[in-house]
């Protein structure tokens, strides 16, 4: 019989006929109880079918030959079939988690082999959520870490991410990003139908292997790769999103501010009733668009993606166009001894950035009107020194344009090196692989306002041009080997690499003003009077290089894979430190020992693995600019000598040749576990993080010193805290299941020294300067023996028969705010929290899935930074209602820092619910459609008397704030629509 395979290959081959037999069976559980819907089939035949509602089968089978026997959820059977005609077949289950394959640093291992506390997120577990940065994807999703994006609806907005706490007071707080073994990657440049998954490494042993960008910790994004079935697989996807913002803040319309602000300045009633806020928001609404090819064989598979985005903001103005690809190919030689791979993601980007307005909704007077049909432009011009503008007018006048262009490429190349010097040992593997990589940035952007705009006409300039490119690149060469063999019940791995990183960044800025004409925009600087007249430059250009090189190794033995160790090495150098500092040593270790795996534990039917693990490891922190520690000049003015005019330079700060990086001694210890036949499992950590030789700016004399600060290693900071993640699959029948997952985290953190042996006597900083009016001062302080993000203001003691502010001295007596000074404040709260958590269930339904997810924080405090700025009757602008209310007896207290304003921060947010519906078809053309929903950002319960407080960003080193300003971008209710087609 000639047998055709759909294929590359053809081929024929001649069987024997025989005669078939009927087999029937039951399948069960290890509990005896039957499994409905298991598939069995007939090896090398078509013939297959499933169980019944009894668990009962019956099928036609060839003699001598094999059934499998598979279920979801249990470990697949190859059953030999011989004259047997009855079978009763018991399937295990399969404990998926333990083989779960997790990316480490430059490499991958099993879940049961890890030693170190490492997340796994899965593409299927991310969030659905319609954001340009895939950080928001794991909003919620791991322990400690902390994603935040205080403008969700805005479409050029990006996330912060921080891992387990704050780790340094001026360096960079971000995490390394390695993208498929590249390190320096750039989230916005992944469309997240390409994820595979996403790997936090959140302890130091994890981390150090990346040396001096480890310690803020690493996220590590898997990228999907071709298939290898021998098809072509085709996927289309496509969204809309539908942001619906929410007025939060409960501003005075023009009928109360009438009765509440005109009676005492009649003249600021100007006769319109606009809502402003009403004025500059609108439906944003954004369109996704990704196409997926996917093909190849085991030995050369392909995937090509390309999509395209078009994101509308929720002001008037600000939005974003984008197109992008991403391109990879892998091929190994017939004989497995070379395997090459290269990768392109080019992204090309038009956006349009609008000025935070939302401020101005606030303050304009409602009174005054949007249109003047008297003005050259049409828009209402707000009186020159006011401090105030016609938003409307901005968003639709103001031009700021930018274009981005982003590439983003690596090649491969590695040799099998076993079959040249040990080819008949199966258990042993030696793979050298070479990989060179870019990622370049050209960002060119444009702003104009013309000569008709309010505030131009009010200075006399006829109009305002200015241009500005930048460009980036950063550069690796990396070449890893990897050894593993098996000697019996040992497991050993060995890996060594060698990395170079080059990064440079340059770019130019030019303006003029005073154009003929408003036509050309800012596409003709030379063409403004206001440079050549007054005899300025206006345009400045830059260029700024780093280099790092390290050499690193890391040796894993395992003993039946109940004795675990890991040790890694990296020996690094980074242009950025001083020249006696340039290179350093981050050494790391880690202990494993799966406790189930010993007799002792034999009894304990229901422990299906537990595994204790202890690691320490040194990782540090480069992230600080370039040229820190060398002497840099600047130009100062200006001095005549014989008629001309001739620059003075001098130095442009404090040098220190001492700077090196800052230290983070990290421990963890962890237990990770799976009960009860693997209904509930997860991990528990505790970890220990020591941050020394801080690098920032410090208090210096002068003289000696020609400037007051020094940018220098001063400090020591330590963390603690407590994490779990526990998953469990509390239901799981033929046609539903239930699991539900739970990651929460506690953190303690103390700013334990602010000197060391040159530096000493400086013992706290003050932090968040709060803008004027009345220039309030700084709303928090970093002190030694305390925790970051502390309060430092006046206790509110109540308001005198004026309604003056009175506060509580030093000795706790009630004075009034005139004769309070510095010394009567004190520490009245803290905006980090101690408790952040999540809970996500997830429900299946035959083809329908639910997704459920809530997200909270607790015990920490908020400032009421729009009360403290709007709520007051002393406000010169327009307010918000609780002036007049809430606030109603202050009644001529202007915005002191007092605890009044402080309030707790809890929460627990309706983070998302996701429904969709798949189904398989199995038809000609297509195989599988799905259709799902998602509304984001339902409901938050808290006692917050203010906005959202999830929009209050709670990383940092000012948490709790908005930074110093009274900046306000409001929250916003997201609704998704998606469908997704596989051909």
């Amino acid at each position: 019989m000639i047998t055709f395979w759909s294929g590359t290959d053809i081929y024929a081959t001649t069987i024997k006929m025989q005669q078939d037999q009927k087999v029937k069976g039951i399948i069960v559980d290890e509990k005896g109880e039957v499994i409905i819907g298991a598939t069995i089939q007939v090896i090398d035949s078509h013939e297959r079918t499933v169980t019944n509602m009894d668990g009962e089968f019956t099928i036609a089978v060839p003699q001598n030959s094999y059934l499998t026997v598979s279920y979801i959820g249990y470990e697949t059977q190859k059953i030999a079939i011989g004259k047997q005609k009855l079978l009763r077949i018991v399937l295990k289950e399969e404990n998926t988690l333990l083989n779960e394959v997790v990316v480490v640093g430059y490499g991958t291992m099993k879940r049961k082999e890890m030693t170190s506390a490492i997340s796994h997120v899965s593409a299927k577990d991310l969030n659905q959520i319609s954001s340009l940065d895939a950080s928001m994807l794991l909003q919620g999703k791991v322990s400690s870490v902390s994603v935040s994006n205080t403008a969700l609806a805005n479409p050029n907005s990006t996330g912060s991410i921080q891992i387990r706490g704050i780790s340094s007071r001026n360096a960079s707080l971000s995490p390394l990003i390695v993208i498929d073994g590249i390190p320096g990657g750039d989230l916005t440049n992944i469309n997240p139908a390409d994820i595979e998954s996403i790997d936090v490494l959140k302890d130091g042993a994890a981390s150090a292997i990346y040396g001096t960008r480890g310690s803020n910790g690493v996220i590590l994004v898997n990228l999907k790769k071709g298939s290898k079935d021998g098809q072509i697989h085709t996927t289309y996807s496509t969204s809309v999103t539908f942001n619906k913002v929410k007025n939060e803040l409960d501003i005075m319309n023009a009928e109360q501010y009438r009765a509440y602000c005109i009676p005492s300045n009649p003249l600021n009633d100007l006769g319109s009733s606009t809502d402003w806020f009403d004025e500059i928001t609108h439906l944003g609404v954004t369109h996704m668009h990704t196409l997926t090819l996917s093909g190849g064989t085991a030995r050369t598979n392909y995937r090509l993606t390309v999509d395209y985005r078009n994101a509308e903001g929720v002001d008037l103005r600000s939005d974003r166009r984008e197109y992008g690809a991403r391109a990879s190919i892998n091929h190994t030689t017939k004989d497995g001894l070379f395997t090459f791979s290269a990768n392109i993601s080019p992204r090309d980007i038009k956006r349009q950035v609008a000025a935070n307005v939302f401020t101005g909704a606030i303050q304009n007077n409602p009174t005054v009107p949007v249109y003047d049909p008297k003005e050259k432009n049409g828009y209402y011009r707000f009186p020159s020194g006011s401090g105030l503008y016609n938003i409307v007018e901005r968003l639709t006048e103001e031009q700021d344009d930018t274009e981005i262009d982003i590439l983003e490429w690596n090649a491969s190349a590695g040799v099998n090196l076993l079959p040249l010097f040990n080819p008949q040992n199966p258990n042993m593997v030696l793979k050298s692989q070479i990989t060179v990589s870019q990622y370049k940035v050209d960002k060119l952007i444009g702003t104009f306002t013309p000569s008709t705009y309010g505030p131009n006409v009010n200075a006399g300039i006829d109009g305002k041009a200015k241009r500005s490119f930048a460009k980036s690149s950063d550069t690796n060469l990396e070449w890893i080997t990897n050894f593993s063999t098996r000697i019996k019940n040992h497991q050993i791995r060995a890996m060594l690499g060698y990395s170079y990183m080059y990064g440079v960044s340059q770019g130019f800025d030019a303006e003029n003003w005073n154009f003929d004409s408003d036509a050309l925009g800012y596409n003709n600087l030379g063409a403004g009077l206001y440079a050549s007249i007054e005899g300025k430059t206006m345009m400045g250009s830059s260029k700024s290089d780093h280099k790092l090189i390290s050499f690193f190794g890391r040796v894993n033995y395992d003993w039946k894979e109940r004795y675990m160790l890991t040790f890694s090495l990296r020996h690094e150098g980074s242009s950025r430190f001083g020249k006696n500092h340039k290179w350093g040593n981050f050494p790391a270790f880690s202990l494993g020992w799966r406790i189930s795996d010993e007799k002792f534990m034999d009894s304990i039917s229901w422990i299906d693995d537990l595994k204790i693990r202890y690691d320490y490891g040194l990782t540090g922190n480069q992230e600080i600019g370039n040229y820190q520690s060398l002497a840099t000049y600047q130009a100062f003015g200006w001095y005549q000598y014989n008629g001309n005019s001739f620059h003075v330079w001098g130095p442009s700060k404090n040098v220190n040749s001492e700077l090196r990086w800052e230290q983070g001694r990290n421990q963890n210890i962890g237990l990770d576990f799976s009960l009860f036949k693997n209904r509930i499992s997860g991990s528990l950590n505790y970890y220990i993080r020591k941050q020394e030789d801080l690098l920032g700016n410090y208090n210096v004399p002068t003289p000696p010193n020609l400037y007051s600060t020094i940018y220098a290693n001063v400090g020591t900071l330590r963390n603690t805290g407590f994490e779990f993640d526990i998953t469990a699959n509390l239901i799981r029948m033929k046609d539903f299941t239930w699991n539900m997952t739970v990651v929460g985290a506690t953190n303690n953190n103390k700013f334990v020294s602010f000197s060391n042996d040159i530096y000493k006597g400086q013992s706290y900083y003050s932090t968040c300067e709060m803008a004027n009016p009345n220039n309030p001062g700084y709303l928090q302080r970093i002190e030694e023996g305390q925790r970051i993000g502390n309060y430092f203001t006046y206790r509110y003691a109540g308001v005198d028969k004026e309604g003056d502010w009175m506060v509580y001295n030093k000795d706790g007596k009630a004075i009034p705010i005139a004769e309070a000074t510095e010394d009567d404040k004190s520490i009245t709260g803290n905006g980090l929290p101690k408790f952040t958590g999540s809970m996500t269930h997830n429900f299946v339904y035959k083809n329908f899935d639910l997704t459920i997810a809530l997200r909270g924080a607790c015990g920490f405090d908020i400032f009421n930074v729009h009360d403290f700025y709007y709520g007051l009757q002393s406000g010169t602008t327009n307010l918000l209602t609780t002036a007049f209310s809430k606030n109603a007896h202050i009644k001529k207290g202007i915005n002191i820092l007092s605890d009044y304003f402080i309030e707790p921060g809890d929460y627990l947010k309706i983070d998302n619910i996701t429904l969709g519906y798949t189904l398989d078809i199995k038809k000609k053309y297509i195989d599988r459609i799905r259709i799902f929903g998602t509304a984001n950002n339902l409901y938050t319960f808290t006692k917050f008397s203010g906005v959202d407080p999830s929009t209050y960003q709670i990383n940092g080193l000012t948490p709790g704030t908005f930074g110093g300003n009274a900046n306000y971008y409001p929250s916003a209710f997201q609704f998704i629509l998606g469908l997704q087609v596989n051909f």
